[in-house]
């Protein structure tokens, strides 16, 4: 299972890591969000964060379900470690991707 779950927080990442260095707009709108600048690096760090943390709290779930249906035994502690092995790197990577969207 620790494969596996390496494995989705890394495609977890690269999504977050996406959506955050990329813009979906026009040039004028980058340019309007830059004029906007602390308000809107705020904002779309926090949009991209919460999606990459949907995607962990999913991941959670499943885990979750596996623990309770198929080995039927629910360990907390490696469901933690597991939350906080993915919401940094999710985190980190949504921070990088929003200042490299708006500082190159």
């Amino acid at each position: 299972m620790r494969i596996v779950n390496t494995f989705f927080i890394f495609i977890i990442t690269v999504i977050t890591g996406f959506l955050s260095i990329f813009s979906l707009g026009s040039y004028e709108q980058k340019m309007q969000l830059i004029n906007e600048l602390p308000f809107s690096l705020i904002y779309r760090f926090l949009s991209v964060s919460i999606i990459g943390l949907i995607g962990v709290i999913i991941l959670l779930i499943i885990n979750f379900l596996v623990d309770k249906i198929i080995l039927k035994d629910i360990n907390v502690s490696t469901l933690r470690e597991l939350a906080v092995k993915a919401s940094v790197p999710v985190i980190l990577v949504a921070l990088f991707g929003v200042f490299v969207f708006f500082f190159l």
